[in-house]
């Protein structure tokens, strides 16, 4: 266990001897689970840092209208949630589901609380992952903002041209930007060539290069 969880950025720094020592006397339990099975449905009580040791889970958000909408896929060694563990709605923001077998670690906060005073460097990187993980929701809800598909994409291209030219390429397959936005592949795929066919980019796999720039801005005001 010692040596999956130093693969996790939540114990980035310790060192085997360390994380060893600050786990004595911890209460802890890992479970195992099997392809299909839910480790935590959307608005459970999130009261344990759960930490997979094995497998992958995918999350997923039911909205209004009862539509399971696909936020991310978690593989090992990554943290379920951890923004969720503290505050006064701490639940689960989303459906956890198993992609296959899973092995999982429960902590409960008590015993996080306590690795906090052991290890400061645990404290420290508990903080960054939950800011990383607020600004990786708050981008979902935005994308999520808009009404088509056309919309989403201009934004989402025009945000990776913010830190390189007109030429970008694309850090998600089609089948992950399609999750990520909540619609099917075949419509993102089809949206992507109308927008070539309009001359708004030139698409070639995942390089893309913006032609009217303009118009992509137009289309998300």
């Amino acid at each position: 266990m010692i040596s999956i969880l130093l693969e996790n950025p939540l114990f980035r720094g310790t060192t085997p001897d360390e994380l060893s020592l600050n786990f004595e006397g911890v209460n802890y339990q890992i479970k195992s689970f099997r392809k299909g099975d839910i480790l935590a449905f959307q608005g459970d009580v999130c009261n344990k840092l759960v930490i997979l040791l094995k497998g992958s889970v995918r999350g997923e958000m039911i909205d209004y209208s009862g539509k399971l909408i696909k936020i991310e896929d978690i593989s090992a060694p990554r943290a379920l949630a951890p923004l969720f563990l503290f505050g006064t709605e701490n639940k689960f923001p989303v459906e956890v589901t198993a992609n296959e077998e899973v092995e999982a670690l429960f902590i409960p906060k008590e015993s996080v609380l306590l690795l906090f005073q052991r290890n400061k460097r645990f404290l420290e990187n508990y903080m960054n992952t939950s800011a990383n993980y607020a600004k990786t929701l708050s981008d979902k809800l935005f994308f999520l903002s808009f009404k088509n598909i056309k919309q989403k994409l201009a934004s989402y291209i025009l945000r990776l041209s913010a830190t390189a030219d007109d030429n970008v390429v694309m850090d998600r397959s089609q089948q992950e930007m399609a999750d990520y936005f909540g619609v099917s592949r075949p419509s993102l795929a089809r949206e992507l060539s109308h927008m070539q066919d309009e001359g708004l980019i030139s698409v070639d796999r995942k390089h893309i290069r913006i032609l009217k720039k303009e118009k992509l801005k137009e289309l998300i005001r």
